[in-house]
């Protein structure tokens, strides 16, 4: 499972998502002694008590005895498997690192993501920053529109990281929806030790476009090798329900070690909580929403840029 760290403990929890435990199911090695029953790890003072009592009938009801009550001393042999878990994060023990990777969260601001869309997917950017902070991950912002239109921010928690992400929450979603280039990139940051453990998550309303061929070898190739496992989250739209999830269901279909398919895809359903807010109390799906919406914006921009340069001259100032 590759090298150790000190992490939160994590319990058993059948509607919790997957994690590692130790579990005697998985005996991959040798931790101590106990008692047990099990005669397949016998110390070799309770064998020769077994071995005994074919001459001997005290020592093989004593044996007998002590496998009643479970207290034959044997070797304690398990290992991390993998089962449905929540996380304690007050309690702390020495786990394998390869229990929670680092995200890699793949955003799209194309056009059609405008409106309670983009309100869920900033939601959805500040919960992954504020889980990553709780899990001790390290998490990776790639918001695409077009081919050329990526923007990369790394969410951590420094005032640099802050600002970075305050910026994209006041940015426009904008522009086409091309998924080639940040799944490339996100292909090349799996090359980096620090980030060949990630997940990656793919957020949109699922019109996308299925990557060029190289790429998805490249994808399934770092399925097989690094184990990644893709993630994706369907945002339709509270009335029309666009979303169209055969792409993003050939990208979230990950092959398991024990040979099962998994198929990491949601749909994003609380769209009552996203209406309550009074900020979308009109559609901002029709092109009056979407240039009124628009126009709001690039004025609270320029408003922002405005601010920024005065303040920089009055620092200039004060300085000279």
């Amino acid at each position: 499972w590759g090298p150790l760290r000190r992490a939160p403990v994590q319990h058993l929890d059948m509607s919790g998502r997957q994690g590692l435990l130790r579990t005697i199911l998985e005996a991959q090695e040798t931790r101590g002694l106990t008692r047990s029953d099990d005669i397949s790890r016998l110390l070799p003072a309770e064998a020769a008590m077994l071995a005994r009592g074919r001459t001997i009938r005290q020592s093989k009801l004593l044996f007998y005895a002590k496998m009643a009550e479970k207290g034959l001393q044997t070797y304690e042999r398990d290992g991390w498997g993998e089962f449905p878990t929540v996380i304690n994060p007050e309690r702390r023990e020495i786990r394998p690192t390869a229990d929670r990777g680092p995200i890699l969260l793949c955003v799209d601001t194309s056009g059609s993501m405008r409106g309670a869309r983009e309100t869920v997917a900033k939601a959805l950017t500040l919960e992954c920053m504020r889980a990553a902070k709780e899990q001790e991950r390290d998490c990776y912002v790639f918001a695409f529109a077009g081919p050329t239109d990526v923007r990369e921010v790394e969410l951590g928690m420094d005032m640099a990281s802050v600002l970075r992400l305050l910026d994209f929450l006041e940015a426009l979603f904008n522009g086409g929806s091309d998924f080639n280039e940040p799944l490339k990139r996100c292909l090349n940051r799996l090359t980096d030790a620090k980030w060949a453990n990630s997940d990656i998550l793919l957020v949109s309303d699922g019109e996308l476009r299925q990557p060029g061929p190289e790429i998805m070898q490249k994808l399934s190739g770092a399925k097989e090798k690094l184990g990644l496992r893709v993630h994706g989250l369907i945002v339709g739209s509270p009335e029309k329900k666009r979303a169209d999830p055969a792409v993003l269901r050939a990208l979230c279909t990950n092959y398991l070690p024990n040979g099962k398919v998994e198929q990491c895809m949601s749909e994003f359903e609380g769209w009552a909580s996203v209406q309550a807010d009074s900020g979308l109390s009109f559609d901002w799906d029709d092109m009056a929403g979407n240039t009124k919406r628009r126009l709001a914006g690039l004025a609270h921009e320029k408003k922002r840029m405005d601010d920024a340069k005065r303040l920089r001259r009055e620092n200039k100032g004060k300085k000279h």
